[in-house]
């Protein structure tokens, strides 16, 4: 009996305990409940301090707001010229959402827009909110804004989108300008007709003709007929237009940028032409960007609309440049030049360039070739790189399967899947000096900067300061004394000195110190170390930064005629650490594994513990 009672007391504790609990839980729920606009205000906190994003509410209190639509604009608006930033950022992107807005509501959009300005700095979410209100001034409005702010990555782009093709008119007769207009306020409307094609996906001739009567006006100013004719493949793929703009391209070569830009958005064919005519066998002269890489991307971007410069970029499979080689390889196959598979399949015994073999790879595999099986398979079951190998063997069984390529399609981007071999690698593989012990060098051959040791004996002036390109764009830096660099390693190589730095992001250089001064540069180049092995010197380079990951070894042999330098093998990635393992042989740890090289037996993968 006495545990019965005791079981039945338990049982009414627990009960009264539950309904405190619960109580406790609908008094917090009240404390974020409103029923009206001005009581849910009232709960937006007014938190000092600058307010970022959207600002801060409790999404109960938000979701409420929203539910009252259009009747919440005219308090939210007063709520936008209130002291406190969260206050107002909430007030705001709270207007952005108002969907039934009308054309009646444009003032008071402005002059919220306008009070964002004055106190922020900036328009603020609001300006989405006109893409609602649609109408004659919203659409002056706008554009009026996109050619003050010159940008549509914000909520202007936002505006535009919802408005879609309404907004276009208006966006065509802002670039009708008669008088003087900078180059500066067309800059948001490429960003704008972009987002149409990416986005809301507008396709209209009609305006795409309007477009190109206003670019072929020489009546019009010069920037705003050039960023008209340049944003015309953003609305219509039609082959007529394109071949209208081909031809004003043809008799109007000032305008041949803003011409491709425009035939390369349609994917036509006729972008082709004008793309092969800018790759150049020629050396890369800017230090800032690889010509022909780009040129290589266009062209894949057209897909098989580009597919009649396959000639043309198989020229490129032998080139000297061996970034050329793989950007080539990658065309060939995303164009669908089905020709280029004799070659491609050369390319898959490279002996020195790991990436050249995997770009053949994947273009083997764009092109579905089943003759090419038995290649890819020795790749898949022979070459020295793990990663690749894999690579190899996946490409073996879509192949196999009749497996359609289809990243591009899921990415959306072709650049990263361009790129995608620079990612490739062995996770978590690297090795110390209890896998393979290391070979002591002489401080009379290899010396390194540390605490003890500066190498201010080997002090030089940037080698880039004196590009005349470089020099244009930071020429303060080049007349201070941050220009005078203090090198990581002095490597003896004869009778001189190849030193050698590596700066990250910013840079670095091989250059040769003969009588205490610098006589040479020899690359342009991120320099982990420098090993002397026999008659050569054998340089290893990188860099590891954001998307980027590539590692070089060069071979430099000094001539009666001077030095001559050129790359030997591709490491798997950049070189975070390297030491001599035997007179011959170097251990290098790379960001996509650890390999040995030696110069006669190339490059294979270590054993690490």
């Amino acid at each position: 009996m006495l545990i019965r009672d005791l079981y039945i007391g338990f049982i009414k504790i627990s009960l009264l305990i539950s309904s405190l609990i619960l109580a406790s839980s609908l008094r917090a729920s009240d404390d974020t409940s409103c029923n009206t606009i001005e009581s849910c205000i009232a709960l937006i906190p007014a938190i000092e301090g600058k307010a970022w994003g959207a600002g801060k509410v409790d999404d109960a209190v938000r979701d409420k707001l929203k539910s009252f639509g259009r009747d919440a604009l005219l308090p939210l608006a007063k709520l936008t010229g209130e002291d406190n930033p969260n206050r107002r950022k909430v007030a705001d992107s709270l207007i952005a959402d108002i969907k039934d807005l009308n054309v009646n509501d444009f003032s008071i959009i402005q002059h919220v827009i306008q009070n964002n300005i004055e106190l922020n700095g900036g328009g603020g979410w609001s300006y989405g909110a006109l893409g609602y209100v649609g109408g004659d001034n919203a659409g002056k409005y706008l554009v009026s804004e996109l050619k003050r702010v010159q940008s549509a990555s914000n909520q202007i782009g936002t505006a535009f989108n919802r408005l879609g093709v309404e907004g276009i008119p208006y966006l065509i007769e802002g670039l009708r300008c008669y008088g003087y207009c900078s180059e500066e306020e067309f800059r948001g409307f490429s960003e704008v007709f972009y987002n149409y094609q990416r986005w809301t996906k507008i396709s209209d001739d009609k305006f795409a003709l309007q477009l190109f009567s206003l670019a072929t006006n020489e009546k019009i100013n010069l920037h705003a007929r050039h960023t008209a004719l340049s944003v015309i493949g953003y609305l219509t793929e039609s082959p007529l237009i394109a071949k209208q703009i081909h031809q004003y391209a043809e008799k109007n070569i000032e305008f041949s940028g803003s011409a491709l830009m425009s035939l390369q958005n349609m994917k036509s064919s006729l972008a082709t032409e004008m793309l092969v005519n800018q790759l150049t066998n020629e050396k890369n002269k800017s230090i800032f960007q690889d010509r022909n890489f780009m040129v290589f991307n266009d062209l894949s971007e057209l897909g098989t609309a580009g597919k009649n410069a396959g000639g043309r970029v198989m020229q490129f499979l032998n080139s000297e440049h061996w970034e050329d080689r793989i950007n080539a390889s990658l065309t060939l196959g995303y164009i669908g030049y089905f020709q280029a598979i004799p070659e491609l399949r050369k390319q898959l015994s490279n002996p020195s360039d790991w990436q050249q073999v995997y770009a053949a790879v994947k273009a083997l595999r764009l092109l579905s070739d089943k003759t090419t099986l038995v290649d890819l398979e020795r790749v898949a079951t022979n070459h020295w790189f793990k990663p690749l190998r894999e690579y190899a063997e996946k490409a073996v069984v879509a192949i196999k399967m009749g497996k359609e390529y289809d990243s591009i399609s899921k990415n959306q981007n072709l650049a990263s899947d361009f790129f995608d071999y620079q990612q490739l690698g062995e996770e978590n593989h690297t090795c110390d000096i209890t896998d393979y012990p290391k070979i002591s060098e002489s401080v009379e051959t290899k010396q390194y900067k540390d605490k003890d040791n500066k190498l201010a004996f080997f002090q030089y002036k940037d080698p880039l300061c004196s590009n005349k390109e470089f020099y244009q764009f930071y020429s303060d830096y080049c007349s201070s004394d941050e220009s005078i660099l203090v090198p990581a390693i002095a490597a003896k190589y004869g009778e001189n000195w190849l030193i050698g730095d590596n700066r990250g992001e910013w840079g670095g250089e091989l250059v040769v110190f003969q009588s205490g001064r610098l006589t040479d540069t020899l690359l342009t180049e991120n320099i982990e170390d420098v090993y002397v092995v026999g008659e050569f010197a054998y340089v290893i380079t990188g860099l590891a930064h954001m998307s980027l990951n590539n590692g070089l070894i060069y071979r430099l042999q000094k001539t009666n005629a001077g030095y001559f330098i050129q790359p030997f093998y591709r490491l798997p990635g950049a070189p975070r650490t390297s030491w001599k393992i035997s007179d011959d042989s170097i251990l290098i740890n790379t960001v996509s594994g650890a390999v040995i090289f030696n110069p006669s037996d190339g490059l294979k993968m270590a054993n690490c513990k």
